[in-house]
């Protein structure tokens, strides 16, 4: 397979801050590719990375197959890009603002017309930028990125400081980018409420490291169910429950009990199975239920910091 993006082992630090520590990603054809993870943990300086606008210290960046810092400007003719906010001319029309750009790439102007269709935009075209909404100049920085047919288009953050409805636009534009337009969207984000809805395939990323790379789905089974209980004699149950092969916490009788990574048998343990080991051995059970980490608790939990995980133990 001919990834769009494919990193192998990439770093790069500023003085003595790692931005990215290793990180190899792996982005399929036309899919949504929602990259995760919190303000700080290496996302913007991943994208300057994968745009040549940084070299890596180590590692290599592959665009469609090539290695980005031999044949920079030929990949780069294949890439539609939206950093931050879109670069508008608010005493423009919308049209004129793409034309602008038409020029500059020597496109058709039947592109002009193609790009505005996309992102809806078709009715506005003719109205000053500066009569637009939040949502509409992002949708038409959208259409900027979209002139010439990029195979690859990478938007950071675009429904930052939008309101709902604008948030809703960009949404559905950029779920259904790949269908209409053929491309494959590289899509950083903060927020996975968002991200959710409309990627197909994720990474999380956290203090410039890979901590999860796979699909909607895979994420969702990364979420397994926790059983709390609470009992009479907590040092002696966490005792039997460790040895048995689960990852047990708790204090003041309270308990927190998760399958060991490798306890592949765990999905068939359900909660009653756990009151019937520790009653077996004697310990009073007072209360037990099975509780299922949102895909939010999942995302906060990968990327805290080490030393906030410790202390959560």
């Amino acid at each position: 397979m001919e990834y769009p993006i494919l990193t192998e082992e990439v770093w790069k630090t500023y003085g003595t801050v790692q931005a990215v520590r290793g990180l190899s990603l792996h982005v399929r054809p036309q899919s949504v590719y929602g990259f995760l993870g919190p303000n700080g943990a290496g996302k913007s300086t991943t994208i300057r990375l994968v745009l040549g606008l940084q070299r890596p210290d180590r590692g290599d960046v592959y665009l469609f197959g090539r290695i980005l810092a031999r044949e920079r400007l030929t990949v780069l003719r294949r890439i539609g890009a939206l950093v931050e906010a879109p670069s508008l001319y608010p005493h423009l029309t919308g049209r004129e603002n793409l034309e602008i750009h038409r020029r500059l790439l020597n496109l058709q102007k039947r592109d002009i017309d193609e790009a505005l269709a996309t992102v809806d935009l078709t009715g506005a075209a003719d109205r000053m930028v500066r009569s637009y909404s939040s949502g509409m100049k992002q949708r038409l920085g959208i259409a900027q990125a979209l002139l010439g047919n990029p195979e690859l288009l990478i938007l950071d953050e675009p429904t930052n400081g939008l309101d709902p409805a604008g948030i809703h636009e960009i949404r559905e534009l950029v779920r259904n980018l790949p269908a209409h337009r053929g491309v494959t969207v590289f899509l950083s984000s903060h927020l996975l409420s968002e991200i959710e809805q409309v990627a197909t395939h994720l990474a999380i990323i956290s203090s410039g490291e890979l901590k999860f790379e796979g699909t909607r789905d895979d994420l969702r089974e990364l979420s397994r169910p926790t059983i709390r209980v609470e009992v009479d004699d907590t040092e002696r149950a966490l005792a039997l429950l460790t040895g048995l092969g689960f990852r047990a916490r708790g204090h003041d009788g309270r308990i927190e009990i998760a399958p060991a990574p490798s306890s592949a048998d765990f999905p068939n343990i359900e909660a009653p199975d756990i009151n019937t080991i520790l009653v077996g051995e004697g310990i009073r059970v007072s209360h037990l239920s099975l509780e299922h980490r949102s895909l939010e608790e999942l995302f906060l939990d990968l990327t805290r910091s080490p030393d906030a995980r410790e202390a959560a133990v």
